[in-house]
């Protein structure tokens, strides 16, 4: 199956697919491979519980596929759940240490985000990989956990803008698996929760407005450019192995 822009879209992620090929490698090579890949003979039976994948799912596997080739999948995901993990300790620390909400209802906001962090991170270490739409879920309660996490605590306007670098690092993942527009959501998401708590610590934390704008650009330039960049490195793959 070939998708609307040309990219393979293979039915199993870990399937039997063309060689990875470089711009090292000899185009008699590379010639080679696609003649074998494309004989009828070698191509493998579709197994009774295959399903036709939609378009987007089969640029998912392909990217979780080429993923794979490379690097233990569990070991990618052991890093995602620490990475997630760590965000409700970070919730959990200001709630131990002074900085948990002033209200009954900030206070079970923060709670909640902790709780949230933890369990999305037991998810990701006892589970597969999840499907595409599992994934992208995964990315926007995290943007929501975040910025909730962030607004509820009564921190110190220094703490608030570095704790948006969790933003950053889901944005890696975002840019290197999900598809233009779930990116175009993450980026859309993140950047308004971090022009939100910069404009709120800007308002009543009586952060001056040229302070407010010099932390803000290069935060908004790393949630922007960041997973852009990543997407971008992808998709030139894709068409490279097309």
């Amino acid at each position: 199956m070939v998708t609307r822009d040309g990219f393979p879209a293979p039915r199993r992620a870990y399937g039997p697919s063309r060689p990875f090929t470089t711009a090292f490698d000899s185009g008699a090579e590379y010639a080679e491979s696609r003649e074998l890949a494309d004989d009828p003979s070698l191509a493998s039976a579709p197994e009774p519980d295959d399903e036709p994948l939609g378009e987007l799912e089969g640029r998912y596997e392909w990217i979780v596929g080429l993923m794979s080739s490379f690097t233990d999948e569990r070991l990618v995901r052991w890093i995602i759940a620490f990475f997630t993990a760590s965000m409700g300790v970070c919730a959990t620390l200001e709630i131990l240490f002074g900085f948990g909400a002033t209200s009954t209802f900030a206070l079970g906001v923060q709670v909640g985000s902790a709780a949230f962090a933890f369990a999305a991170a037991l998810w990701w270490l006892i589970t597969s990989w999840p499907r595409l739409h599992s994934a992208f879920a995964f990315v926007v309660l995290s943007d929501i956990g975040i910025a909730a996490a962030n607004l509820s605590a009564n921190m110190p306007p220094a703490y608030a803008v570095g704790k948006t670098a969790f933003f950053v690092v889901l944005g890696l993942f975002a840019g290197v698996f999900l598809d233009r527009w779930m990116l175009i959501t993450h980026i859309a998401l993140a950047g308004t929760a971090v022009t939100g708590i910069i404009g709120y610590n800007m308002l009543f934390q009586d952060v001056p407005p040229l302070g407010a704008l010099v932390v803000w650009a290069p935060v908004m330039s790393l949630i922007i450019a960041v997973p852009a960049l990543l997407y971008t490195f992808v998709r030139a793959v894709r068409l490279d192995q097309s």
